[in-house]
């Protein structure tokens, strides 16, 4: 005697194919959503950030004349979080850069940044 399958979400007896764990696309979706949702919803909002400080620095650069250095508070303002960066960079000459993807800054003194763009 062959048992009755349910749905993995909502336990609803299934109808249809046999390889079936679902009743519905609601189900299914919500189901992944549960049990993947906490992991991806803290990377989702790591990843959030990380493009609001590339989109900071982007914005900054653009406006910047001859590319000098401005004051660091003028990121903070504009809601910068200097905890989430993608990488660093130490050059040769001891500088230290900071990236967001591919905008970073270097500090310049002890309130002024030095933004810059990687180039590939």
């Amino acid at each position: 005697m062959e048992t009755a399958k349910i749905c993995k979400y909502c336990a609803k007896k299934l109808t249809g194919r046999t390889d079936k764990k679902f009743c519905n696309s609601y189900c299914r979706s919500t189901y992944h959503n549960d049990l993947l949702g906490n992991k991806t919803n803290y990377m989702r909002q790591i990843n959030y950030l990380l493009q609001k400080n590339r989109r900071i620095l982007a914005t900054v650069f653009a406006t910047t004349e001859n590319r000098k250095a401005v004051p660091v508070n003028l990121l903070y303002l504009k809601g910068f979080s200097a905890m989430h960066y993608t990488h660093q960079l130490k050059t040769s000459k001891a500088h230290h850069y900071i990236y967001c993807y591919d905008y970073g800054y270097k500090m310049v003194g002890k309130s002024h940044v030095l933004i810059v763009q990687e180039r590939n």
